[in-house]
């Protein structure tokens, strides 16, 4: 009767549950993307939680060390069992190999970009294209754009005739496609791939010959939440805490939608996964706006034929990509196997689209 009438094991006790439930929420929004969404699409929607969940756990982890270490024990192994999407979010690569002299001789950059449509997000006022200034002045050899076709002088945009002529020196070999794009400075060949079948997504394939490596480049837009005017004030009203919104309004107006499209991105890149192994070509680039964060089920379909995340090899720290409607996540990705290796990965600051644009730096190794 003593053991139970003192308080210090009631503690114990209460704080081994404060640490085991965010634990096991820590792990479930870790591995949330190895859940096929056509199952539960709850998993998925905790992936996207997993910095937030992180965050709670190594706030755990000091409370523990203050209070009782050996709860700490539960969030130190819960970081450890989280260790790979931990490093998918936030890769250090702090042991980089460096490339040789003839590798950095034949090395490429390519260009994920989201562009809007070219219309300056930013609302600069600039009397030029930002958005095409961004990209003449990456140096990118290769770039993979999404919603936005840009060659043409378009007073709409600012887009001016000196843009139109540079972006065409520059990329003399194109091709567009509804929604998705491909410019290149190398010579290429159009490759025909099925198309998903909502008209907002869209696969543009070429093969590519980069200094006599053929080499499969693929633009990828994949389907948007599709949240109205309604759904993202429902969702200003969520994030900013004042007030409570009614939970069926967000179940049927955000959750729903949420789960849509984690469904309809899954069948896509399980699309693009048949048709990548029914060409089977040993070098392959898949870039663009996935809609979806690193770890998911959809990028998963893809790494699960080969390819690796440029991002987690070549990286350093988080990052975020979409910057738009206080959705800070990313969902830009560059994916690639073969006999290339991504040496540099980044993120530029430019803020013309919603969209940040990645930039890549490849060698070859073979």
């Amino acid at each position: 009767m003593k053991l139970f009438s003192s308080p210090r094991p009631r503690l114990f006790w209460l704080g081994s549950i404060v640490n085991v439930l965010p634990a096991l929420g820590t792990l479930l929004a870790a591995y949330g993307g190895k859940v096929n969404p056509d199952v539960t699409t709850l998993p998925a929607i905790l992936a996207m939680t997993f910095p937030l969940w992180l965050l709670g756990m190594l706030l755990l982890l000091v409370v523990d060390l203050i209070a009782w270490r050996r709860l700490a024990l539960i969030p130190a192994a819960t970081f450890l069992l989280s260790l790979g999407p931990i490093m998918a979010y936030s890769p250090l690569n702090i042991f980089e190999k460096a490339p040789t002299p003839a590798q950095e001789a034949g090395a490429f950059t390519l260009m994920s970009y989201n562009v809007y449509g070219m219309v300056d997000y930013s609302q600069s006022g600039l009397p030029y294209n930002p958005t095409a200034a961004t990209i003449i002045a990456s140096g990118a050899d290769v770039v993979c754009a999404q919603e936005g076709d840009f060659f043409r002088t378009n007073n709409m945009v600012a887009l001016t005739q000196a843009q139109s002529d540079s972006l065409q020196a520059l990329y003399p070999y194109t091709l567009a496609g509804s929604g998705a794009a491909i410019w290149s400075r190398y010579p290429l060949r159009p490759v025909e791939l099925q198309q998903p079948e909502c008209e907002y997504a869209r696969f543009c394939g070429a093969m590519v010959n980069i200094g006599g490596h053929e080499t499969l480049i693929v633009s990828v837009h994949m389907q948007s939440i599709g949240l109205n005017s309604d759904d993202k004030e429902l969702y200003y009203r969520l994030t900013e805490g004042e007030s409570k919104p009614p939970l069926r309004a967000v179940k049927q107006q955000l959750l729903s939608k949420l789960s849509t499209a984690f469904r309809r991105r899954a069948e896509q890149a399980r699309l693009l996964r048949q048709q990548i192994d029914s060409i089977n070509p040993e070098n392959v680039i898949i870039a663009g706006d996935f809609n979806d964060i690193s770890d998911s089920y959809a990028v998963r379909q893809l790494t699960s034929i080969g390819m690796r995340s440029a991002f987690t090899d070549a990286g350093h720290g988080p990052t975020v990509t979409y910057h738009a409607n206080r959705f800070y996540f990313h969902i830009d990705h560059v994916l690639y196997r073969g006999l290339m290796r991504p040496v540099e990965f980044t993120r530029l600051k430019a803020p013309y689209s919603d969209h940040y644009p990645l930039l890549v730096k490849f060698v070859w190794e073979g």
